[in-house]
């Protein structure tokens, strides 16, 4: 029986000097930039050997018992990077020697990637939940099943996988959870201990402001009000407060901008009429300050009577700091100057403010100065504490703020809205870390970061039994459909999800030393029981602190799913001749 040619898993693979093809010259260079193409069934082995290279790297790092990573530094007589977090690992996977395997490679890198991206977290259970769902599908394909069939039907068990994790999913509760989940995350007791005091006090959109630590302790500060990255332009403004490099005034008053304040002549005239009125203080928040503008705020000789402190206009962008200017006038009660409305500082002062014999009552400056019960400022940042009475305009500045994060599209623009949020409902804290070894240190502080969104997704979505126990409880949501259909793609599709389900469960206890009769065990447990791969007993996995986020273990499970039903669907791989050099998933 003569084979069909034009069949895609009956042509070998072509290369460009021994096969020409219509994408090809005799010499190979290509009329479109084709190099050489391969076709099936070259082509789903080649992704599978890329696949297997980036998930097996990835595996080990699966669970509370980990192993870890060493990737080599570009630069001589540097120790190597140990790294356990799979999308790290993944992105440091560029080039492997075998093109046709490194496009495997690449595919299931840029589903783990953006994972991390999103979520920081749950990369390594959906590496192993992709190779097994692509390595099952490859066998039913093989077998004549239809690759765009089976990509249908495993959508749709996925949907049925999210419906029963939603149904599973609970709130979390207390500092004493926050901790543990934080310590799933982490792998740092002290770590996950600090986070999880500062979560149960800040919430879910509170400020969170991880630095460097000047000792080898942990140490963390709950900051008053709300605070902002930006300092007094001077230190000398700092001066004779009671702590060295910060300044504290009470009953302050405070003028918004985001205007370049250059001209003395403007900013005395509201200076005169402040100190008319009997104002003791004043905050001047401006995008940039002259150096004659300075000199006139240090000139001034009795900072005990009247003090002023001038700080730059939060915000790297003019969209950011129009948006600080914003709450800060929600909070303070002020009326902004922006530039972008033709705003000058004498809009502020207006003729009248600078007469004698006019009611300071009726000034126009009154309307533009806000007041705030108590305003600090150090060299890096400062805070305003606000006890105003009306608080309808900040509740539904509030809304406004809660209702675009939810329709946000653009993932820095929703992290932007989520600080507002923070600094609007006042929880804040200070993270330093400290460590005897810089590497350390840094290493502690990215994992503080990564592990500080993972509680926010917590508090806000909710958390599922931890060890890979979630999914391997959601197998009941498919075995009916895996015996009972009549359609042969479903029920194959049905069972390969099966088996991506327990991979997590079983390269847990795999890392942890244990073999597959340990999750044999788990048959007749009850609802919620795992393994505890630290101690190898069967046990409720939420009474021993193994919990993982809600969204990120969803997140995981669709990357995997989506992501290996797409790969089943590939036919042919293209080389180009001179291909663009990234090193960007």
């Amino acid at each position: 029986m003569t084979a069909n040619p034009y069949h895609p898993r009956s042509r070998p693979s072509i290369g460009g000097k021994h096969r020409p093809s219509p994408l090809t010259d005799a010499s190979g260079s290509g009329r479109y930039g084709a190099e050489r193409l391969v076709f099936q069934p070259d082509a789903s082995l080649s992704l599978l050997r890329g696949i297997d290279v980036v998930v097996d790297a990835i595996r080990p790092t699966l669970g509370p018992v980990t192993r870890t990573v060493a990737v080599s530094q570009a630069l001589d007589g540097k120790p190597p990077e140990l790294l356990d977090k799979g999308g790290l690992i993944a992105r440091r996977i560029t080039d492997l020697p075998d093109p046709d395997a490194d496009m495997g490679a690449m595919l299931v890198r840029q589903a783990l990637w953006q994972l991390y991206e999103d979520c920081g977290d749950g990369t390594a259970a959906a590496a192993v939940m992709f190779q097994s769902i692509y390595r099952e599908g490859l066998k039913v394909i093989t077998a004549g099943g239809d690759a765009m069939r089976l990509r249908q039907q495993l959508l749709e068990g996925l949907n049925l996988i999210l419906c029963r994790l939603d149904h599973m999913t609970m709130p979390i509760n207390g500092r004493a959870q926050l901790a543990q989940l934080a310590e799933c995350i982490c792998h740092d007791p002290e770590l996950a201990d600090k986070l999880g005091e500062i979560f149960a006090f800040i919430g879910e959109y509170g400020q969170l402001d991880v630095r460097r630590g000047h000792t080898r302790a942990i140490m963390h500060d709950y900051m008053k009000g709300m605070y902002w990255k930006r300092g007094a332009v001077s230190r000398a403004m700092l001066r004779g407060g009671k702590e060295a490099d910060r300044i504290v005034m009470n009953d302050a008053a405070i003028l918004l901008s985001d205007l370049d304040i250059e001209q003395v002549d403007e900013l005395v005239p509201l200076l005169n009429a402040l100190m008319r009125a009997g104002a003791k203080s004043l905050l001047l928040v401006g995008a940039k300050f002259s150096e004659a503008v300075i000199n006139c705020i240090l000139a001034n000789k009795k900072p005990e009577e009247f003090r002023i402190v001038a700080v730059k206009t939060p915000g790297s962008t003019d969209d950011e700091r129009r948006a600080h200017l914003s709450d800060m006038a929600v909070i303070s009660g002020a009326i902004p100057l922006f530039k972008a409305a033709g705003d000058r500082l004498a809009t502020a002062v207006g003729r009248p403010a600078a007469s004698e014999g006019v009611d300071p009552a009726r000034q126009p400056w009154r309307s533009y100065l806000g007041q705030v019960r108590q305003v600090w400022v150090e060299r890096t940042m400062f805070g305003l504490v606000s006890d105003r009475d009306n608080q309808q305009e900040l509740t539904e500045h509030l809304a406004d703020l809660l209702e675009l994060r939810e329709y946000a599209t653009d993932k820095e623009a929703e992290e932007f809205l989520g600080e507002r949020i923070g600094k609007i409902l006042g929880g804040a804290a200070i993270l330093r870390i400290g460590d005897a070894l810089p590497t350390r240190m840094d290493n502690r502080i990215a994992a503080a970061k990564e592990t500080a969104k993972s509680l926010r997704r917590a508090l806000s979505d909710g958390i599922l039994p931890g060890g890979g126990i979630a999914l391997y409880a959601c197998r009941s949501a498919l075995e009916d459909s895996a015996d009972c259909e009549s359609d042969s793609t479903r029920r194959a599709a049905m069972r390969i999800l099966l088996k991506a389900l327990e991979e997590p469960l079983r390269t847990i206890c795999h890392n942890a030393g244990f073999d597959a009769a340990k999750v044999a065990e788990l048959n007749g447990a009850g609802s919620g029981a795992g393994v505890d791969s630290r101690t190898g007993e069967i046990t409720d996995m939420l009474e021993a602190g193994l919990i993982d986020v809600a969204s990120v273990q969803k997140a995981a499970l669709r990357s995997a799913v989506s992501g290996a039903a797409l790969a089943l669907t590939i036919d042919v791989l293209l080389h180009h001749a001179e291909p663009q050099a990234s090193y960007t998933p």
